[in-house]
């Protein structure tokens, strides 16, 4: 029989304070990309196009596509867009336990 044990460490990490206009922004762009995340998800499901008001909506927030590309690729260019709207911990830099946990989530 394995036998786990875990060390919670409090206040371990910390994030710097944000203004609530770049937060509320932040979490708007998330929200958008979460959304079109969403339809492509159900597009590469169907085994259909990507709809143009989708690219339209990608290439506004950065991620250029052209017509016919895989809903495979463009779902993969979404997380790496997410990625630079996430908040990091002060300090992250210096911390090698996330980049552990980001290379097995990876």
């Amino acid at each position: 029989m394995a036998t786990f044990v875990r060390n919670r460490v409090l206040n371990q990490l910390t994030w710097s304070e944000e203004e609530e206009s770049r937060r509320s922004r932040r979490r708007d762009v998330l929200c958008e990309l979460d959304g079109l995340l969403t339809q492509l998800e159900e597009v590469n499901l169907r085994g259909g196009a990507v709809p143009s008001r989708v690219l339209i909506a990608l290439r506004r927030r950065g991620v250029m596509a052209r017509p016919g590309v895989n809903p495979a690729e463009l779902i993969e260019a979404i997380f790496s867009v997410q990625e630079s709207f996430m908040r990091q911990p002060e300090g992250a830099d210096d911390m090698v336990v996330l980049e552990d946990l980001r290379r097995r989530i990876a």
